[in-house]
């Protein structure tokens, strides 16, 4: 993913540097002739004119000629003006419910920052630390355990700088970049574990219910928080093996001020409250349907405390709460900050996904991959489609990968006649699998930025870890899914 913005200076190498600059001039000179060159092919076919638009698309949202969200609305107004959808059906899809998911915890974790509820819970983990590698563990679990209910990068950007004092103090440049890689891969690894911690879950579980399943919020942790916990203890392990940490050493006396406890301030108290009602309100339809499957409550539940109607719901309180003076906890000026890029990328490419498949034109890929691949089993398709996510992850943002290649995923478990829910899941997870290079995340990046890791450290340490979240993904969804119903 291209760096989002950061409080840290942005340093790349100069081959990275030329990389990038051909990367985009290609994907802007090569997008639209290669579109049009498709949709020409059989222009009478609306399907025909539809795979010119999505190769397009692709293309520019690989090569990141131009923003990602910017592709998905021109993609839009194309679907118009090449008459594969009305108006109204072409635009319907930047109003999915679902995508107001994205408004309402975009909200609460904006609110957040705005009131530092993040940085105290990093200050606080760091406080039972008694040496350098419990110092890690307990800032890379805070970066996870944040990103599990905001962006990765909000996440990263809380827990950063705290990281990032102890890495100067410490004097041990291996330890430096250790413990900054440890926020970057904690809040990627975190943001696994819960519908949103990134957008690209979302993007997933909106994809399978355009094919006719629904996986709740609650449902989604039951695999994706144990997938999330097993890479966080990998990842221990392998910056431990990788960067020599010792266990025994202890921290550097100048930083116990670092983490000295300041008491609670309004906004906190506000944030904390809308926080606690999102969470009850995620969770609660899925614990009733547990206790009492397809009871009354449990209809009702999910039919009216959605995760949408939640995530709003509970964010509204936020700009009604007085915290001091005439302010409420989050002004509309703090609201509007938030990623709509994201908002607008989702809206576009659920809508390419879904005229994929009333356009017949998934169902024509789906067989024609399935004989090229040789790809029949349920579980073949699923290492397939994992391995190309996590490999195109590295190279562009993972909401982007998500989009081209979870509909790609569930197309070819259709053809092969196999469940669609282990493929679409490896393709989701492995989006967000991108540790080699800084442009593959936002946190890779914000790492990349203090300084303290050099690009050979963090290629070295992603290499491995990548092979790593590959078996753990394609194995964890081997076990979990027939413990779930999912296959």
């Amino acid at each position: 993913m291209p760096p989002e913005s950061s409080p840290y200076d942005e340093r790349i190498s100069a081959a990275e540097a030329r990389f990038e600059v051909w990367r985009k001039r290609l994907g802007f000179w090569l997008g639209p002739p290669v579109g049009i060159a498709i949709g020409l092919a059989g222009a009478a076919d609306p399907a025909q004119r539809l795979a010119g638009i999505m190769a397009f698309a692709a293309i520019w949202w690989i090569g990141e000629a131009v923003p990602a969200a910017v592709t998905a609305l021109i993609a839009a107004a194309a679907v118009v003006l090449f008459d594969v959808a009305p108006a109204k059906a072409a635009f319907a899809a930047f109003g999915t419910p679902l995508l107001f998911l994205f408004v309402g915890s975009f909200f609460i974790a904006e609110a957040m920052k705005v009131h530092g509820l993040g940085a105290r819970a990093a200050r606080a983990m760091a406080r039972r630390a008694r040496g350098q590698l419990s110092m890690l563990i307990a800032l890379s679990t805070t970066a996870f355990a944040l990103s599990l209910w905001m962006s990765n990068a909000a996440a990263t950007a809380v827990a950063l700088p705290i990281a990032l004092s102890v890495a100067q103090s410490s004097g041990d440049r291996r330890y430096a970049a250790a413990i900054v890689l440890s926020i970057a891969y904690g809040a990627s690894m975190g943001g696994v574990g819960t519908p949103v911690g990134t957008p690209p879950n979302l993007i997933g579980i909106e994809q399978m219910r355009l094919a006719g399943l629904h996986i709740g919020f609650l449902r989604w942790m039951s695999f994706g928080v144990p997938l999330g916990l097993i890479m966080l203890a990998a990842m221990w392990g392998v910056l431990a093996l990788r960067f020599k940490l010792r266990p025994g050493r202890p921290l550097p006396a100048e930083l116990s001020g670092l983490t000295h406890a300041t008491p609670w301030n309004r906004g906190e108290v506000a944030v904390s409250m809308a926080f606690a009602l999102a969470v009850a309100g995620w969770l609660v339809p899925g614990l009733i349907e547990v206790a009492s499957p397809g009871s009354l409550a449990s209809r009702w539940a999910a039919t009216h405390m959605t995760e949408e109607v939640v995530a709003l719901a509970a964010s509204a309180i936020l700009f009604l709460w007085p915290v001091g003076g005439d302010r409420a906890a989050l002004t509309w000026g703090e609201a509007a900050r938030i990623d709509w890029g994201t908002i607008f990328l989702f809206g576009g490419g659920i809508l390419l996904g879904d005229l994929a498949g009333k356009t017949g034109l998934t169902a024509r890929w789906g067989e024609a991959l399935v004989a090229a691949t040789g790809a029949h089993s349920l579980w073949a398709i699923t290492a397939l489609v994992t391995a190309v996510a996590l490999l195109l992850s590295e190279l562009t943002s993972n909401t982007a990968t998500a989009t081209l290649i979870v509909p790609l995923a569930i197309t070819l478990a259709q053809a092969a006649h196999v469940r669609i829910e282990p493929p679409a899941l490896g393709a989701t997870l492995g989006a967000s699998f991108g540790f080699m290079l800084p442009i593959s995340t936002a946190p890779n990046a914000m790492a990349y930025g203090t300084g303290q890791v050099t690009i050979r450290q963090m290629a070295g340490a992603g290499l491995l870890f990548d092979i790593i979240g590959y078996g753990v993904i394609v194995a964890g969804l081997r076990l979990l899914c027939p413990l779930l119903g999912l296959s």
